[in-house]
């Protein structure tokens, strides 16, 4: 049975408003029943030298820390960029945070794509070549450390067909592209639901089974307003989520945590709470042992 953590990310705040303290999620976390924490590097400095300090005071809220996000170092080093060097800062950058993982005894990181922009459309698949060669050097290291990486794919982010095709289509390249067991999809539900055009369920058979991660979110095809999935409390998007769990359950039976995202939400706590009692009840009743 998979256990069920809390994304860190669902409490960054995005242009302004008073910032949630890192205490504050870890106490909802521990009152909540969440096993877990996802670490975001809004909280946490990603430095070498404070995982065991790390781990040891996410302990004392019962929250075991099985991965890291890592989106922020294609922002400083753009993945796909021209320039040799900035792409070699970003492997540098995620090799960093797979040792910080590795020191906190967490085996999971992901890799955010970079932005997806309009003027990307005419060399889109030469970019996509290049992207693939950075995520193999990332990968290899990742190999080193014990830490599987997971792409994120995302309406609003490069992976997503460049209005060319399907994302599933990019996914699947680079996923023949690099066959190494560290490497496999994020699959975010709230993404998944638009970039499947409300077919999530299909989305998750198309990745045969190379699914390392989920994040746990209801979506009405609608879009954020910073363009990305619109991530919703059970009920209020179009998903069903009980068919979309038992293929889950089928196809990727070994999952180990299940993530309650509450990504730019505006009652992340409240979101949250309600989300994993459903999440809960659902896994009970699909008896995913």
């Amino acid at each position: 049975m998979p256990k069920i953590c809390l994304g860190e990310d669902g409490f960054v705040k995005i242009g302004g408003g008073t910032p949630v303290k890192r205490e504050e999620v870890l106490q909802f976390a521990q009152r909540e029943g969440f096993e877990g924490i996802e670490l975001h590097a809004q909280f946490e400095l990603y430095t070498l030298s404070l995982a065991k300090n790390t781990k040891k005071y996410y302990e004392q809220f019962g929250q075991q820390i099985p991965g890291l996000q890592t989106g922020h170092i294609g922002f400083f080093y753009p993945p796909i960029s021209e320039d040799e060097a900035t792409r070699r800062e970003y492997i540098n950058g995620v090799e960093d945070a797979q040792r910080f993982a590795e020191s906190l005894d967490a085996h999971h990181a992901t890799l955010t794509p970079p932005l997806f922009m309009p003027n990307m459309v005419v060399d889109y698949d030469k970019l996509l070549e290049r992207y693939v060669a950075v995520v193999a050097e990332v990968v290899a290291r990742a190999e080193k450390h014990n830490v599987v990486m997971a792409i994120e794919p995302e309406p609003n982010l490069f992976l997503n067909g460049g209005t060319l095709r399907d994302s599933i289509e990019d996914v699947r390249m680079v996923l023949n592209a690099v066959k190494s067991k560290h490497l496999a999809i994020l699959f975010d539900i709230a993404h998944a639901n638009i970039l499947s055009h409300s077919d999530p369920v299909g989305f998750l058979r198309e990745l045969n089974g190379r699914i390392s991660w989920v994040h746990v979110a209801d979506n009405d095809l609608s879009l954020s307003p910073f363009g990305t999935g619109k991530h919703q409390v059970f009920g209020q998007g179009s998903i069903d989520m009980k068919k979309l769990f038992s293929a889950m359950k089928d196809h990727v039976p070994n999952l180990a945590w299940l993530q309650i995202d509450t990504w730019e939400h505006p009652a992340p706590f409240e979101a949250a709470k309600k989300n994993r009692m459903e999440l809960a009840t659902i896994i009970r009743e699909i008896n995913w042992r």
